[in-house]
């Protein structure tokens, strides 16, 4: 942080454990390793909340307040980007960016009085913006809104930045003492059980140390089906993101890695992969992916992270730690041939049943018409009964809303994906799970095997059917909306359901 930014979180931090917001006039104040300690206790213990940082950017004077609306909108001139943001924002409509006037800054402030107010249709908006444009108009927006924010609210925003930053260091000072104790409860009991990753010539093997050395401890708890299990931060193998979970089963602790489907959008284990010289060539699929598919809880968890933090690792290939807890074959003709044969020895192949308890079919590349993909009866998704519900971002799909519901006879549990807005919105079923034991790889040691249900939004090439449509911005994929996944009855009925949802 420069000089400013420290200048500021330091009269934050003075001012909120003395109760006294008058500090963050003052010119300059000190504050010692203490005090900061203090406050981030404060913090993880809820004595500072939400409504509090709210009264204190609610007591800063705005530019409106200090200056006036023509100051104010003075500012915005220059810029035919915050010019459409402010129209868009005050109800004028993007291009009507010529008709602002003072009055419409002050219709804006009215509406969002505060930066905290503003967030989320500011998320909303940037979002819109992505989907529509390229990449290059987009980042000019992301920039713009930031020059926008600060000639809007001036100080509030600036005080706004750094009050989410200490959040952020409140959250990363509380978690570093759960790692502390998480890593006698898990990391000293670890077994790793991987292969050696090869890479020139060497093998190498992956070790309690060297994951505790760049940061894949275990840091975040949770507990499903009376197995605990501690996850690592979020880190990225090539285009895949991925973590490292500790899961205690009869109180021994073994390590997985898991790791997100582009495609799919879901986290699923690494059992096996095959590779060498420093890659991973082709991301092992089990009997079946969506064997490999975790538990909602799990998902929900890891995207948690994925949005709050990410462990950078330059310099390094990260593929050796994904990899290193999985099983490694030289060919995917030898990997295909022992699952054949049911010859593989991870704990998946034991623990995990061999076929699965539901069977829709299997994604095929025929494809079967989308008009007969729907599921009726005692089985079918109950779609007003929502059971959990969580937003994510990912690379392919940009902001992904995901929810889970019950089938009506409370025995199933459907994900489904959500992606853009009124009549644009397009959803596909995410996936399908059932109420079964955890294993000691995170997963039910029951599934679902969904076919053509579980459709993506986009597909690989040659699992379309004929049904995609090209697709510029993803690379061998295929758009499988308009063609397939708008046919598909079970897909009207959610957007049905879901249609007057944001």
């Amino acid at each position: 942080m420069d000089a400013k930014q420290k200048k500021q979180q330091d009269k934050l931090i003075k001012a909120l454990i003395e109760h006294d917001y008058k500090i963050l006039g003052k010119p300059q104040v000190e504050i010692s390793a203490e005090e900061r300690e203090r406050f981030y206790r404060m913090v993880s213990v809820g004595q500072i909340n939400s409504e509090i940082f709210d009264k204190v950017i609610s007591s800063i004077r705005g530019p409106l307040e200090a200056d006036g609306a023509e100051k104010v909108l003075e500012k915005l001139l220059d810029d035919n980007h915050e010019k459409r943001i402010l129209a868009y924002m005050a109800g004028l409509g993007f291009d009507n960016f010529k008709d602002i006037k003072p009055a419409t800054v002050e219709d804006f402030i009215k509406r969002y009085p505060n930066p905290g107010d503003f967030e989320a249709a500011k998320e909303d908006f940037l979002e819109a913006i992505k989907r529509s444009n390229p990449e290059a108009k987009y980042q000019e927006y992301v920039s713009a809104m930031r020059d926008f924010c600060l000639d809007i609210y001036g100080k509030k925003q600036e005080y706004y930045e750094q009050i989410n930053e200490l959040k952020r260091q409140a959250e990363d000072w509380r978690m570093d003492r759960e790692s502390e104790k998480l890593a006698v409860d898990f990391l000293e009991k670890a077994e790793v059980s991987g292969d050696g990753w090869l890479q020139n010539g060497q093998v190498y093997m992956l070790t309690r140390d060297l994951l505790k050395k760049v940061g894949l401890g275990p840091r975040y708890l949770l507990s499903i089906g009376g197995v605990e299990i501690a996850l690592s931060k979020v880190f990225k193998v090539d285009v895949h993101e991925a973590a490292i979970a500790y899961v205690k089963s009869s109180n021994i602790v073994k390590v997985r890695g898991y790791y997100r489907s582009n495609s799919q959008g879901v986290w699923r284990l690494l059992a096996d992969y095959v590779g060498g010289n420093g890659e991973i060539a082709w991301y092992g699929v089990g009997r079946n992916e969506e064997s490999l598919t975790l538990p909602l809880k799990i998902q929900k968890q890891l995207n948690m992270i994925s949005e709050q933090e990410q462990v950078g690792l330059d310099g390094i290939n990260t593929g050796f730690f994904l990899a290193g807890t999985a099983k490694r074959f030289n060919s995917k003709e030898e990997y295909k041939k022992l699952v054949a044969e049911n010859k593989m020895e991870a704990d998946y192949y034991r623990e995990v049943k061999p076929e699965p308890t539901l069977n829709f079919g299997v994604l095929s590349t025929s494809k079967h018409p989308p008009e007969s993909i729907d599921i009726n009866g005692d089985k079918e998704p109950n779609f007003r009964n929502l059971l959990d519900y969580y937003v994510m971002h990912t690379d392919m799909y940009g902001k992904v809303t995901v929810r889970q519901f019950p089938s009506m006879d409370d025995s199933l549990r459907y994900l489904m994906f959500e992606v853009g807005e009124g009549n644009n919105k397009k959803a596909w079923v995410g996936g399908m799970e059932m109420n079964a034991p955890i294993t000691s790889t995170g997963l039910k040691s029951e599934w679902i095997s969904t076919g053509d249900i579980a459709t993506p939004l986009f597909e690989y090439q040659t699992m379309t059917g004929g049904y995609g449509v090209p697709d510029g911005r993803n690379d061998g994929y295929e758009d499988m909306w308009p063609k397939y996944l708008s046919q598909m009855p079970i897909v009207k009925k959610y957007l049905y359901t879901w249609r007057d949802s944001r």
